[in-house]
């Protein structure tokens, strides 16, 4: 995963691609349901971007936010001045104190595209959180990822933008995101930026079987709540510390 890939569509990123009500509504739901009041204190969010996930925290929690773009990291420190946000990767992060909350959202963890470093990630979060202390990430399935690359390409028009979307697979578990993003600039004259972006899935049971290693699997589900199914998109993953 390149440091440029999304400080290239950083400035675009809420607009396009970024975290949307159903997410918002969801957590809401888990937070309601998982944790008393007096338990949640502090969050830590992986793979953070523009910080939009974290706005919903910054009123009532201590709030940790980590991105490995620098662009993201920028935009999302004028929206949430007291937070403490830094450039880092998600495969090795290192913090001096624990969190009640770690998430990893819009499948941020798709990004890292070898298993092995999934179960670094997922050793490493479990000795960052308090007893108790939930970690929550969602995936794009292969199911998902197959799909899109059967309907790509996907074009988004945004103001007078356009965005052109080209998912290839690129390997038995690797999907290349070819993302064009036209600007205009004036009249009919527009800005292209382009880059790629690769993401890699595995099969819900291998994910299960190294998470239970550090937790207790709570719940594995879609955004909306119900159980998953063979054509299930986008899954999540509500993990307890053991």
């Amino acid at each position: 995963m390149k440091k440029a890939d999304y400080n290239l569509i950083a400035k675009y990123y809420d607009t396009v691609i970024g975290a949307g009500f159903e997410t918002g509504e969801y957590l809401y739901k888990i937070l309601r349901k998982y944790f008393k009041k007096s338990d949640l204190n502090s969050v830590l969010e992986l793979g953070c971007g523009t910080g939009e996930n974290l706005k919903a925290f910054q009123k009532k929690y201590d709030i940790t936010g980590i991105d490995i773009s620098s662009e993201m990291i920028m935009i999302a420190k004028k929206k949430l001045p007291r937070a403490d946000l830094s450039v880092e990767d998600i495969r090795k992060y290192e913090f001096d104190r624990k969190f009640d909350l770690i998430l990893c959202l819009y499948d941020t963890i798709n990004h890292i595209t070898l298993f092995s470093d999934w179960k670094k990630i997922f050793k490493n979060t479990s000795e960052h959180l308090n007893a108790n202390g939930l970690f929550v990430f969602d995936i794009n399935t292969i199911f998902k990822l197959d799909y899109f690359t059967a309907i790509s390409p996907i074009v988004h028009e945004f103001g007078k933008n356009y965005l052109i979307i080209n998912i290839d697979k690129a390997g038995i578990n690797l999907y290349n995101w070819n993302l064009k993003m036209f600007e205009k600039v004036r009249s009919n004259n527009y800005k292209l930026i382009e880059t790629n972006i690769k993401e890699s899935s595995f099969a819900l049971i291998r994910i299960k079987t190294e998470l239970e290693k550090y937790f207790n699997i709570l719940k594995i589900e879609d955004d909306t709540g119900r159980s998953i199914k063979e054509n299930s998109g986008r899954v999540f993953f509500i993990c307890r510390k053991k």
